[in-house]
């Protein structure tokens, strides 16, 4: 075999066992190599086991291992045997053969060994690099836990403290060995609720995954945090509870903030009772959730004569005033267990919700307000001496309304103020459907004359000489779309007290003049409030309502009852009558002898007529002869008020006996059912009164007296 030969059979053997993915020019190299290996091998002075050996090393390093190579190199050499041509060459070929499969295996071993070694330090490199990786994340979580913003902590299932961060040891004041010596059930506070623990109970059981709630802590210095927190369950790989992790955010100071904020709340800043709105909420729940036979009651306390301590010594002797009354007020209710609070201004309420069999309301209130009959100290001033009225409701709790329960109180309050003040009225059901007409009347006032729901009747006053109209009485009616007619006596007195009676008195006063001017009418009589009278505005108001009808003042009689008049301490209203006067207009003191029968007041204002009050011909109803003293007294003034001059009109006139009764003692006018009715305005109303006015007429009736202007 020629060495070319030689060369084809190597690189068609390496062909057939080496790596597809060799080229042509490997396999070429390769062969030229093994060939000339294995002739240099066969030369008689060669090592033919050293040549086969490397040629052996050749094919492994030619990464030709399989068992396939090493066959396909046995063939090769196998083949060149029949060229050798003598026996030390063939013994040669025969050591090589056995070199080559030595070498190889030697080789490949070599081989097997370079990569486990190879294989071995990687994965020692690869444990290296996990395990220090593993490091440096236990590090970093260590270190993340250690340092977070919230307590940390891990226990084992049986509650027993494993870990827990610095800012859990902060938060309770401990170390971390002294918390690993506390388990998580001790950690409790005395307020605890039984859910909280039953959660817990529920989560180490492995019936529940994880909760969250709001819990306080007692730190070890005694002082309490609040945490917001939250407990996870971890399980172990069989599925069973293995561990716990509590993370707590310290919430104290949130929770210090709200309560703060809701204190203030509910909570009257002056004088730190509760105010209105914790008042209600305790009330609604005293009445949602009752007892059986279970009995609320409301004490309504509002001060007598705080207005004048407030607008006589000052707003701050005033606050100092309603500070002391708070206190006063809790001491009294202390015996009772009642909740005092303050609803607004110098309004107090008290409520019994519970023990009312040992403390009955009625004498709860007495108390109070014996309580507050003491004078008060008060900081840097002179004792300061308040009064007060309590209304109270008492009623069974269950179906009772928060809402009907305050206006009762209010409603009974009312009527102890109006009854005289410094005093307890209890609440009447009958006296409250009164009030609460009145309460609804009041809150319709405002807008009534802009709704046009006002209207006037005049009712003639008659000259009892001649039976001629000597003027007429301008008397108001609230045409109300529910209620129908209402008289002053429903509504006048309410708009008085609220300052309704401004606008009203205004409109009546353009009205009647209005009408006056439309009519032939001598002369109208309005009624004018006190308040009229301080208002600024009147004699403005009197003076346009006169232009604007052209009239002249002395066709405007200004009605003012005895009452009012008694109390014109101030020198204002007192200028104004004057100024009325002075324009012209007609001063009448009304209801003369309802209570006072005052003659000094006769002397205060230039008045030009006097009307004796209808109640001293009370007693003549019904055919009735007159008291003889009745009669005297009456006659008496009558007689007193034309020695000055005045006009005297007889009011509440009836019957032909009365008529008969006034004419007798001197009445200059008559005024009453017996003469004529008040009647609405139109352009056609007579100026003359009815049937009995004409029967003044008659010969015995009296002449009137000249009237002469006081001034």
């Amino acid at each position: 075999m020629t060495q070319k030969r030689l060369i084809a059979d190597w690189e068609q053997a390496l062909r057939e066992s080496g790596d597809p993915l060799a080229s042509e020019h490997d396999f070429a190299h390769l062969a030229e190599r093994l060939s000339s290996v294995t002739l240099a091998g066969l030369t008689p002075t060669a090592d033919a086991d050293k040549a086969g050996r490397r040629l052996g090393r050749l094919l492994v390093d030619a990464h030709l291992t399989a068992p396939n190579a090493i066959g396909q190199a046995m063939t090769v050499l196998a083949r060149y045997a029949p060229d050798v041509g003598d026996l030390h060459r063939e013994q040669q070929l025969v050591r090589m053969q056995g070199g080559l499969a030595a070498g190889h295996a030697a080789a490949v071993q070599r081989l097997l060994l370079a990569q486990q070694e190879a294989i071995h330090q990687a994965s020692t490199a690869a444990r290296d690099d996990v395990a220090r990786a593993l490091s440096e994340s236990e590090a970093r979580w260590r270190t993340l836990v250690d340092q977070a913003p919230v307590g940390i902590a891990i226990g084992d299932i049986e509650g027993n403290v494993l870990e827990a961060n610095s800012s859990l040891q902060r938060m309770f004041g401990y170390s971390l060995e002294e918390m690993r010596g506390i388990r998580v059930q001790e950690f409790t506070h005395p307020d605890d609720t039984e859910d909280i623990w039953e959660q817990y109970a529920d989560l180490v059981a492995g019936r529940l995954e994880e909760f969250r709630t709001e819990k306080r802590y007692v730190r070890k210095d005694g002082e309490v945090v609040w945490t917001n927190l939250s407990v996870t369950l971890i399980r172990d790989p069989d599925g069973e509870p293995a561990f716990q992790v509590a993370v707590m955010e310290d919430i104290t100071d949130r929770r210090l903030l709200q309560e703060k904020l809701r204190h203030e709340a509910t909570h009257d800043p002056l004088t730190g009772l509760p105010n209105r709105v914790l008042f209600l909420q305790r009330l609604d729940r005293a009445v949602a959730d009752p007892g059986p036979d279970e009995r609320i009651a409301v004490l309504f306390i509002d001060l007598d004569g705080f207005k004048f301590v407030n607008d006589s010594r000052g707003h701050i002797v005033g606050d100092r005033v309603l500070m002391a009354v708070a206190e006063r007020l809790t001491e009294g209710a202390r015996p009772s267990g009642a909740l005092v609070a303050r609803l607004a201004g110098d309004e107090f309420v008290a409520l019994l919700s519970s023990g009312l069999s040992e403390a009955t309301p009625m004498r709860v209130a007495e108390d109070l307000l014996a309580a507050l009959k003491q004078p008060l100290k008060v900081t840097g001033q002179l004792p300061v001496q308040v009064g007060a009225s309590i209304g109270v409701v008492e009623l069974a709790a269950a179906g009772a309304n928060s809402a009907e329960i305050m206006q009762a109180a209010d409603l009974a309050l009312h009527a102890a103020k109006e009854a005289g003040k410094g005093r307890v009225v209890e609440h009447d059901p009958q006296r409250r459907a009164g009030q609460l007409t009145r309460f609804q009347v009041a809150m319709q006032l405002p807008g009534l004359v802009e709704r046009g729901e006002l209207a006037l009747v005049y009712q003639p006053l008659v000259r009892l000489d001649d039976g001629e109209v000597h003027s007429v009485e301008a008397l108001l009616r609230w045409n109300h779309p529910h209620m129908g007619s209402l008289s002053p006596d429903m509504f006048i007195r309410i708009a008085e007290e609220n300052a309704a009676i401004l606008p009203i008195g205004r409109w009546v006063l353009d009205r009647a003049c209005a009408d006056l001017a439309a009519s032939a009418w001598p002369a109208v009589n309005i009624n004018v409030s006190v308040r009229q009278l301080y208002s600024p505005q009147f004699v403005d108001d009197v003076r346009r309502a006169l232009d604007l009808a052209e009239l002249d003042p002395s066709m405007l009689r200004v009605e003012i009852t005895e009452s009012v008049v008694m109390n014109l301490d101030d020198p204002e209203p007192v200028a104004v009558l004057d100024t009325l006067t002075g324009l012209g207009a007609r001063l009448v003191m009304d209801d003369f002898g309802t209570g006072y029968s005052n003659l000094a007041a006769l002397r205060r204002l230039p008045w030009d007529e006097l009307k004796l009050a209808g109640a001293f011909l009370e007693s003549t109803r019904g055919g009735r002869p007159w008291n003889p003293t009745d009669q005297r007294i009456l006659s008496t003034l009558v007689d007193l008020a034309h020695s000055i001059d005045l006009l005297v009109t007889a009011e509440g006139v009836e019957t032909a006996e009365q008529d008969e009764q006034v004419r007798a003692i001197g009445c200059d006018v008559g005024q009453g059912w017996y003469y004529a009715r008040a009647e609405a305005f139109t352009p056609s109303t007579p100026a003359r009164p009815g049937p009995g006015a004409r029967r003044r007429t008659s010969p015995d009736t009296a002449p009137i007296p000249k009237i002469q202007s006081p001034r």
